[in-house]
């Protein structure tokens, strides 16, 4: 069995290919070593939380999110 994200679900013997499931990470934080961390261990995508807050709060926090996913090299969706 796969150790690691993606658990029994990704297990080979059970005929599942552990390359095929995508996998994503919640609760993602604005720390690039840890996004590449999470890519290194297969996520293909991040769910983030985001305040509930009026524009002027929440635009900047995208921002810097968009620069993180430069970084990464993530194609935009």
């Amino acid at each position: 069995m796969v150790e690691g994200v993606g658990g029994a679900h990704a297990d080979p013997e059970a005929g599942r290919d552990p390359r095929s499931l995508p996998v994503t990470m919640g609760g993602a934080h604005e720390d690039l070593a840890k996004l590449e961390r999470f890519r290194y261990l297969g996520a293909v995508r991040v769910n983030v939380s985001l305040p509930a807050e009026p524009a002027d709060k929440i635009l900047p926090i995208l921002d810097r999110w968009a620069k993180l996913k430069r970084q990464l090299g993530s194609p935009s969706t």
